[in-house]
């Protein structure tokens, strides 16, 4: 009973499903063949890839400590300046004002060409000044918007204080012509009483004036309400 259920895993199993796929006499010999081959094939790649990786890191390494370091009397642009009198600390020049320390040595490790990172910075710089254009240019135009807004409300208010001014003027003109009419009449109605017994209101020109002030009201029209 065990072996037969052996039998039947066996028979269910993949490699059993994968060798069926064609009986014909050693393709499933040399289908493992191809795939032992595309396994090492793809660690080999995997361990050059390493080893450019170790070998690209070494070389860094040896480049920082050759530049940390500082030169020694075996390097010969060193040794001829040490046959023209330079100790080592010693700012260069005549009167030994020049540098003291090296020019500094900027390694490119990137796979781009000469002036690509000078072209790159310059069109950094160009985005960044048409951005500072483009936000002066809204700057100036939110400027200019309010300064025509405080124009037209200030032309507005200079409007509503004229009319202002100008009701205010013809209330007065209204209150000093009626005063002055009003004088005007004070006048010539007292002139009446004076000079004619005469009074408006009532319409009668009286005697005399202990007839005037007898029988009439008085010398307003207010009296003869």
């Amino acid at each position: 009973m065990k072996l037969n259920m052996a039998e039947e895993e066996d028979y269910m199993s993949d490699s059993f499903i994968n060798v069926q796929e064609d009986i014909r006499p050693g393709l499933p010999m040399l289908r493992h063949i191809r795939e032992a081959r595309r396994k090492e094939e793809k660690q080999q790649e995997t361990n050059l890839k390493n080893r450019q990786k170790s070998l690209k890191d070494e070389e860094q390494e040896r480049r920082d400590i050759g530049l940390k370091n500082a030169l020694g009397c075996e390097n010969k642009g060193f040794a001829l300046l040490q046959k023209m009198g330079y100790k080592s600390g010693q700012a260069l020049g005549k009167s030994g004002d020049g540098i003291v320390e090296p020019i500094p040595l900027h390694v490119k490790t990137g796979k781009s060409g000469i002036g690509h990172e000078a072209l790159l910075k310059r069109r950094a710089e160009e985005k960044l000044e048409s951005y500072r254009r483009k936000i002066r240019m809204k700057n100036q135009a939110e400027e200019k918007a309010a300064e025509q807004f405080r124009m037209r409300l200030k032309s507005k208010q200079d409007e509503m204080k004229l009319e202002g001014d100008l009701k205010k003027s013809q209330r007065v003109c209204q209150q000093l012509d009626t005063q002055k009419v009003l004088e005007k009449l004070q006048i010539l109605t007292g002139y009446l009483r004076q000079e004619y017994l005469y009074c408006i209101w009532c319409g009668t020109a009286y005697e005399d004036k202990e007839d005037l002030s007898s029988n009439c009201p008085g010398p307003t029209s207010a009296d003869h309400d």
